[in-house]
């Protein structure tokens, strides 16, 4: 962020709206915050509630400072605007601004197959799409450093010939890079970024055409298909004839890979071919021959890619004679595709200059389209071309529309029978338009708001898209009343785009698509998902619970869920339902052999998108419709959570992501808070193929006096042994690389334990494995914290306090809840060994008999023999803790919670002045003695060790950030001294006024973790990483520290961000800023890494907050349901009438009346109207009360109004 602010609102684009808003302050960011809310209310436009969810970097090159901004290019038009009138940002002049990388959604729908679509501000946008993952572009996957740079060759590409009434001919490549030297004779480029689609517009002085191309996927499709729209409008003053040719420069056949075509590229060249152009070049299939693969077993491709294009404004139609008298309306006329791109480029490798089709030195006028298109393509053993060819008549004003749509089929007949004819209907672009808006408008109706700051709204609505991406849109999936609820997490997907080139993302190729997460990343972005959707009810906190193992880890991935069909009479029902006898089937296929392929298909493990490929594979046609069929099948079917381990160590900091899911729960149904966690149904163990080592196998002597803690996790026979039976099991609800992997007891039944007594568990397994100070958790599995750049502090006994402070919470929380309800917990017998050995020793510890490394190290031993008991199967056998013995008044929940204040205290002893009161947030443990006991796997001496000596590393923002969590009972004046120190500190970045992920690492050893690797302010090494910088507005807003709260937000949140500094969408968050520690002056304030971030959780959480508090219902004194609504809302956030409406639990609307327009908190609640099934209500007072609070949760209401004085 620049250190000053311009001075005019013109500047920014804001000249258009005049009404000022009355701010808490005068300074720099309240100006910038005062432009930013005079920006129009379309942001918050709204397409329609049509439900069309159902019809529906790391950057190898850092972009240099000389770059030019929205603010002081030559050429900026007069309509200076940031959005336009369907809310899309503007970015103006963008393919000479800093590169910029970004996507859509890629969502089809409910009931469409997907298709991935990144694009940057360089050349034509579109930088590469595809089917399912990377490997399969049908552009080239490409990551962010190259596709800045080729994306205007390769890519789409518009190649013009043009020749006016008056006689002038022009030649012109629409958005390819040219000189801006002369202002005059420089076109007009901008790009509009909306929800589900993208656009960018030229309008060149030279040739006088303005072109428009937007982009956006089909929805609702059974094939995934991504639609260009190119649009030519004559601005000249007479009229023009247009050799058109428009599309991509270079098509990669399906069956390829982005490996081989990295590696073999001009090999695999020989395998390429362009199929069904024998007629004429309409239509063409792209895939190879065959399967290149150097083996016995020749592999034919059947699977393609296809392009077709025709003139959308043309009424001619294609006509065929079916043998009557009358043609018949095939649809538009297609145009033909040039698949040769040397038939256009000649010679020119480079693909610059179009040699054949432009003037060149043998023809001074190149070959007209008529020469072009009766020439021989050459469509095999080079990589193809698909270049619509049009010619078009242009009068002064006119437009034309040429559609551009590729896509895949799975056969060349489905593509010509099934997929051709709707593709070329009249109507049909038009169509799509429109269900792609407001399907990305649907998909973010739970968290619509409308507030005096109309760019927060629509930052919350993308937020709320970014958090689905990442986590899954809950959807609750064939349930039936009073049944525990099933919810399938529809469209969710780990990231993998251009700037994350390092994960391997997967868009499933079937209706309800979802694709596997890492544990981290869709626990936090689910942690809101009860706030929006209140009939998820506890499917979060069982599914997330049920992954933690006996050790207490968990697996990597969160893969799709499974649904199995248990019962062999309801199978029989169902099949006979989706295909009874009758005309309806195939006549070839015998009834009862189709019934037995169906009972087959549905006695096995299935996934929504999966039941409807099989069928489809299998040549079956359901007979009832698919929503009724999928209904059939689930709700008849157990649905079971999917893992799978897929990774090589174990990560710290997972387990500190259960108790949101838990308080949300309570925040919604605090009224089951003991059924919940005592009375329902009991919850598994996730297993592990791998175990945590003992430290005499990890703790390595690698030089002299040089001890690491190295191969941290071992495979474990007996847990691979056992898996393999868990495997083989009838009642195994999976398949081999994912699924129910649940742990079983000595006789093979599956070990459960009721929630609560999974807490215990988890909090007894983490308590174990403090560090020898007694502060932090130790990263003793081979893997760090959230911050997982520190990759090398697990090798140097790294601990963390953030676990730590998050351990402290789930102690305390069921410490209470056992004194609450004063009950009995059933656990393991090998978890009671444990709890007593922990007990014995926190007792002799505390009594002062035996020392902090003799505690740490009995303990250790007790966790280890803990780990060896239960590596392949517990017994069975289960033990009672009485309430007084486990509670935290008398029992040893209370005796951990004191043994961490104290190492909470001696943690922030190691900070001194001028940072005082700062939690540290990561020690290292230099050993300063040791045994030989033995030798490693690796060849390296093991060791006993027998002492050591903590050092803390440098501030991390995350230390106090989670520690404010632990002040949740103390005075304001303790927060507020953690705050006040914290903004003192070097975490602060006065230049931009954010919060650093840390303070400077000079000094520290490389051995740390990649992070070393950086220049400090990139990546995790200083820079504002708004994942950690929103956790710590949103602890302050959960402290009650609201003034500072606000006032941080006017500078850390992206959408009050100056969109030329931060060089995006101020709606689209990023993964980190550039900070002010950064050589490159330029890049300070610019966001990297786009969108799928955890910081879409956060403030998603931060906005439920805002809305209605933390318990938006509490229970009474006789433990009686009420709404409890405690908005957090400042003063500048009300709308002019001194109003704000947002949706409660996703579908309520809500409106808030204050008409002093003050700070809510200083306000309080007068009195509530309800409207809805029941009638109107009115209720005064600061609740709602039973039957109506319940009726409000039911969703039997549809208007709240809340008055507040």
């Amino acid at each position: 962020m620049q250190a000053t602010e311009p001075q005019s609102q013109s500047e920014f684009g804001y000249h258009d709206f005049t009404e000022s808003y009355e701010l808490l302050d005068n300074n720099d960011s309240t100006r910038r915050v005062r432009k930013l809310f005079n920006i129009a209310s379309v942001i918050t436009i709204s397409f329609g509630a049509l439900a069309l969810v159902g019809v529906v970097s790391h950057v190898a090159w850092a972009p240099s400072s000389d770059m030019m901004s929205f603010a002081n290019i030559a050429d900026a038009p007069s309509d200076t605007r940031t959005f336009d009138e369907s809310g899309r940002f503007i970015m103006r002049s963008f393919d000479r601004l800093k590169p910029m990388a970004s996507f859509l959604p890629g969502v089809g729908g409910l009931w469409g197959v997907p298709m991935w679509t990144f694009y940057v501000n360089r050349g034509q946008g579109l930088a590469t799409f595809g089917v399912e993952n990377k490997e399969k572009g049908i552009l080239l996957f490409q990551t962010a450093d190259k596709a800045y740079q080729i994306t205007p060759y390769v890519g789409f590409r518009t190649l013009l010939k043009g020749k006016r009434a008056s006689g002038s001919h022009f030649e012109s490549q629409p958005f390819f890079p040219e000189s801006d030297a002369d202002a005059s004779q420089t076109a007009r480029r901008d790009m509009f970024i909306g929800t589900n689609e993208m656009e960018i517009e030229e309008s060149d002085p030279k040739s006088g055409i303005r072109t428009n191309v937007v982009y956006f996927n089909s929805p609702n499709e059974v094939f995934p298909a991504l639609i260009r729209r190119v649009t030519y409008t004559n601005e000249g003053k007479d009229a023009v004839d247009l050799e058109v040719l428009d599309g991509l420069a270079k098509l990669e056949p399906a069956g390829t890979s982005t490996i081989m075509l990295n590696t073999m590229g001009r090999t695999l060249e020989g395998w390429m071919h362009v199929y069904n152009i024998e007629k004429d070049y309409t239509t063409p299939f792209f895939h190879l021959v065959s399967a290149p693969a150097d083996t016995a077993d020749v592999t034919l491709i059947e699977d393609g890619f296809f392009a077709i294009a025709f003139i959308e404004d043309d009424t001619d139609t294609a006509d065929v004679e079916d043998g009557t008298d009358i043609a018949v309306d095939t649809g538009h006329a297609l145009l033909p595709i040039i698949c040769d791109q040397q038939l256009l480029f000649g010679t020119d490798t480079t693909l610059t200059v179009p040699r054949r089709f432009f003037s060149n030195s043998k023809n001074p006028q190149g070959s007209s389209l008529d020469e072009l298109l009766q020439a021989q393509q050459s469509t095999t053993s080079r990589t193809p071309s698909a270049f619509a060819a049009a010619s078009l008549k242009l009068q002064p004003s006119e437009s034309k529309t040429i559609a551009i749509v590729y896509g895949h089929a799975p056969t060349l007949d489905n593509f010509v029978s099934d997929i051709l004819p709707k593709l070329r209907a009249q109507g049909y672009i038009s169509s799509k338009r429109s269900e792609s808006q407001m399907l990305g408008n649907t998909l973010t109706e739970r968290v619509s708001m409308s507030s005096g700051v109309p760019l927060m709204d629509g930052y919350a609505k993308q937020n709320y898209l970014d958090n689905v991406l990442r986590g899954g849109m809950p959807i609750p999936i064939g349930g039936a009343p009073d049944v525990r609820p099933k919810i399938f997490h529809a469209f969710s997907r780990i990231h993998g785009d251009l700037e994350r080139d390092y994960n391997n993302f997967q868009l499933e190729q079937s209706y309800w698509s979802q694709g596997p997460g890492n544990f981290r990343d869709v626990n936090q972005n689910r942690r809101c998902d009860v706030l929006q959707l209140p009939s998820m009810y506890d499917f979060n906190v069982r599914q997330f619970l049920s992954y933690v193992q006996a050790d207490g880890y968990n697996q990597l991935t969160v893969a799709t869920s499974f649904f199995k069909i248990h019962d062999a009479w309801r199978i029989h029902d169902v099949a006979a339902q989706l295909a009874p006898p009758g005309p309806h089937q195939e006549k070839s296929v015998h009834y009862s052999l189709l019934q037995a392929k169906i009972r087959e298909l549905l006695s096995a493990p299935f996934r929504p998108g999966q039941l409807f490929q099989d069928l489809k594979k299998n040549g079956i046609k359901p007979r009832i419709k698919p929503e009724q069929l999928l209904t059939l099948a689930t709700q008849s079917a157990e649905q079971v959570p999917a893992g799978s381990y897929a990774q090589n160590g174990f990560w710290t900091d997972h387990f500190t992501y259960h108790l949101d899911l838990v308080y949300n729960f309570l925040s919604v149904f605090p009224d089951d808070k003991a059924s919940m966690l005592y009375d329902s149904d009991p919850i598994p163990f996730f297993m592990s193929p791998s175990r945590a080592a003992n430290r005499t196998e990890k703790n390595m002597l690698v030089q002299e006096n040089t001890v690491r803690q190295y191969d941290a996790v071992l495979s474990s026979p007996s847990k691979n042994k056992e898996l393999q039976m868990i495997y083989g099991d009838p009642g195994y609800v999976g398949d081999p690389l994912a699924g129910g992997m649940w742990q079983r007891t000595r006789k093979g039944e599956t070990m459960k334990v009721s929630i609560i007594a999974k807490l215990v568990i988890l909090a007894a397994t983490k308590f174990s494995i403090m560090d020898p100070g007694g502060m932090g958790i130790e990263m003793e599995a081979g893997k760090p914290g959230w911050n997982d750049a520190m990759n090398g502090l697990p090798a140097l006994f790294g601990s963390e306090m953030p676990s730590a402070y998050e351990l402290h919470e789930i102690v305390d929380f069921v410490g209470c809840t056992v004194d609450e309800f004063g009950r009995e917990v059933n656990v393991p017998e090998e978890v009671s060994a444990l709890l007593d050995a922990i007990d014995t020793q926190l007792q002799q510890q505390q009594a002062g008999t035996i020392s902090d490394f003799v505690y740490w190290d009995k303990v250790h031993d007790a966790i280890e023999g803990y780990r060896t008991a239960t590596d392949a199967t517990f017994t069975g056998v289960m033990k009672s803790w009485p309430h007084d013995k486990l509670g935290k008044a008398s029992g040893i929940f209370g005796r951990m919670l004191a043994r961490m204040d104290q190492g909470i205290k001696r943690a922030l002893s190691y900070v001194s002045a001028p940072n005082n009161g700062i939690s540290p947030t990561y020690f290292r443990f230099k050993v300063t003695g040791f045994e030989l006991v033995g030798i490693s796997g690796r060849g390296l001496p093991t060791v006993k060790v027998t002492g050591f000596e903590a050092e803390p590393l440098p501030l991390f923002l995350e230390g106090p950030t989670r520690h404010l969590k632990t002040l949740k009972n103390a005075e304001n004046k303790a927060k507020l001294a953690v705050y006040s120190a914290v903004a003192a500190s070097n975490l602060r970045d006065a230049k931009l006024k954010m919060y650093k992920i840390s303070e400077s690492l000079h000094g520290q050893p490389t051995e740390i973790g990649r992070m070393m690797a950086f220049n400090a302010g990139w990546l995790e090494n200083e820079s504002i990483w708004l994942h950690m910088s929103y956790k710590w507005y949103l602890e302050l807003l959960r402290a009650g520290l609201y003034a500072e709260f606000f006032a941080e937000i006017k500078n850390g949140v992206v959408c009050f961000m100056d969109p030329e500094v931060f060089g995006r969408s101020p709606l689209e968050a990023a993964s980190f800023i550039v900070s002010s520690a950064f050589p490159d002056k330029g890049l300070h304030g610019s966001g990297f890494l786009a969108r799928l971030s955890g910081s879409t959780a956060e403030f998603l959480s931060m906005w439920n907050h805002m809305m209605v508090g933390a318990k938006p219902f509490t229970v009474d004194s006789s433990g009686r349901l009420q709404v409890s609504l405690a908005p957090v809302i400042s003063s500048w956030m009300w709308r002019k009438d001194g109003t704000l409406t947002f949706k409660f639990l996703g579908s309520i609307e809500v409106t808030y009346i204050m008409a002093a327009k003050k700070n809510s908190w200083e306000a309080s609640i007068m009195s509530y109207d309800l409207e809805g099934v029941p009638g109107k209500v009115h209720v005064d007072g600061p609740v709602v009360p039973s039957p109506m609070a319940v009726d409000v949760r039911n969703m039997q209401y549809s208007k709240m109004t809340v008055t507040l004085v």
